[in-house]
């Protein structure tokens, strides 16, 4: 699709396009946007200029220094009302210097590249290391990255009418599922991010990811109920994101739960079994567990897990990992904002707590080493020790099984969100599409559906696990929004209060 046709076909209606000119130039080749090729994040920056950068940051003293650069293209395309609403294209560039001295972080970005506000960026970072030792940066080596990020169809090699088209598709399938469905919407985001760090141990490396997140929410009425079901799907991955029937699936299923759910009837409430669903599942452990085991809060004694490795937290039938180095998903990378290298964290090994997350600020401060844990929403950013793929490994009951041996209880199919304290490890939980479960069998629909607990009682009940782990895509906030995947097999808590709504 030629510029000015694409152009006009967008601008029916009220949709709104806002493009810089070297994107809207990009745009008129038809072949989607790229970054000049082969170019460094880094620019013009070469190794003696990094080296000189790294010292002006330690040059009043300071334990570790450390550079990141970035460079992000951005798409973000909304589909309302069966029309093209939005475009939004864009460029993030920018570099971010931090000195640590002890317990202090001294942080300094800017966004002009040129080297005499990189050094200035350098010198006011360096203002927190008055006080501090002395350290000589090691000379910087430029070093190599893993490929966990594979793009068999690369973003910037796709035309935009490709990526109308999907959106299309998926608006279709969701419109064409049932007539109660009044309402569609289609969020397309993508992302190509380059990134290089640097930093006073010598450290050198350069990475780029690829990312996309797509989202339907479709909305249904009839017999005087609403409900709006939503899908997501997410990877760092080129455009074969979408072979198949993939944007027709994600359709479809944000319209069977809009649907399904209007003949949802009011909650039972009390204690009672849960079962939670494969793959979302997994965001009950993600908020109510994962967060108590990510190292600031332990190095501020804030969390309910503080001094508890080794010892038994739950369930022998749980074993929650931190896993950065599953090909392709949402919360993958070669190397964290920190420039160490992704790992597999084991958290929770059949029920014995076995260690944290920590990223390097964190690893200095508990005598640890960083777990590659280390993330920053951009280079405007410092890095925090947060997670990326954290799920509950496969059992070995069937799922039937697992509804086979609950008489009577509830299915949490999505959920919305939760409130958690991470002092105490209690939550609340809303849940978005939930079932009961009668005789061992899935039956109605249910609406107004909450849990309440805490994340280590949540651990001590489980009392069955399925082996059909699955994964879903997310973003975490935390000061700083990251994206990350949950995951989980479908699984058994055998006692939790639910708060409903019938009386």
């Amino acid at each position: 699709m030629r510029r000015r046709e694409f152009l006009k076909k967008s601008a029916r209606g009220t949709g709104v396009i806002m493009v810089s000119p070297l994107l809207l130039s990009a745009l008129g080749t038809g072949e989607g946007l790229c970054l000049e090729t082969g170019a460094s994040p880094l620019l013009d920056l070469g190794r003696e200029d990094l080296d000189k950068l790294l010292g002006i940051a330690l040059a009043r003293g300071g334990d570790f220094a450390d550079i990141y650069v970035e460079r992000r293209l951005r798409r973000h395309i909304v589909m309302e009302e069966n029309r093209i609403a939005s475009i939004h294209l864009g460029i993030d560039r920018g570099v971010g210097v931090r000195v640590i001295a002890g317990d202090a972080t001294g942080y300094a970005y800017s966004e002009d590249l040129s080297l005499k506000k990189l050094q200035e960026a350098a010198g006011t970072a360096s203002a927190v290391a008055r006080s501090g030792g002395k350290t000589t940066p090691v000379s910087v080596s430029r070093g190599t990255v893993s490929d966990l990020i594979p793009a068999r169809i690369p973003l910037e090699s796709v035309a935009e009418d490709e990526r109308l088209q999907v959106i299309g598709r998926a608006n279709d399938a969701a419109r064409s599922y049932d007539g109660r469905i009044r309402q569609v919407t289609v969020t397309y985001l993508e992302e190509v991010k380059e990134i290089a760090m640097a930093n006073s141990e010598g450290v050198w490396v350069e990475d780029r990811q690829p990312l996309i997140y797509f989202i339907v929410n479709a909305l249904a009425t009839g017999g005087g109920a609403r409900h709006r079901g939503r899908r997501r799907i997410s990877a760092h991955s080129g455009f074969e994101l979408f072979d198949g029937d993939r944007p027709e699936e994600v359709g479809k299923g944000a319209a069977r739960e809009a649907v399904t759910m209007l003949a949802a009837i009011e909650a039972p409430a009390g204690q009672m079994p849960v079962i939670t669903s494969s793959g979302w599942g997994g965001v009950l452990f993600h908020e109510a567990v994962g967060h108590g085991l990510e190292a600031d809060g332990i190095q501020r004694g804030t969390s309910f897990y503080v001094g508890k490795v080794g010892q038994k937290v739950g369930s022998e039938l749980v074993t929650l990992v931190d896993d950065a180095t599953v090909p392709g998903l949402r919360g993958s990378f070669n190397v964290d904002d920190e420039g160490t290298v992704s790992q597999r964290k084991v958290l929770i090994e059949k029920g014995i707590l076995r260690g944290y997350m920590y990223d390097k600020l964190t690893a200095r401060q508990l005598g640890a080493s960083s777990t590659g844990s280390g993330r920053r929403q951009s280079f405007k950013h410092y890095p925090l020790v947060r997670m990326t793929n954290t799920f509950v490994l496969a059992g070995q009951a069937k799922p039937e099984e697992v509804f086979a041996a609950t008489k009577k209880g509830l299915y949490a199919a999505e959920f919305v969100g939760g409130v958690v304290d991470t002092t105490s490890g209690s939550f609340t939980f809303t849940v978005r599409e939930a079932y009961l479960i009668e005789n061992g069998r899935m039956t109605s629909p249910v609406k107004g559906v909450t849990l309440i607990g805490s994340g280590p009682e949540v651990l001590r009940t489980i009392d069955m696990v399925a082996d059909d782990l699955d994964y879903a895509p997310g973003t975490c906030g935390k000061g700083q929004w990251v994206p990350v995947t949950c995951g989980e097999p479908t699984l058994r808590i055998g006692k939790i209060t639910v708060g409903g709504t019938k009386t």
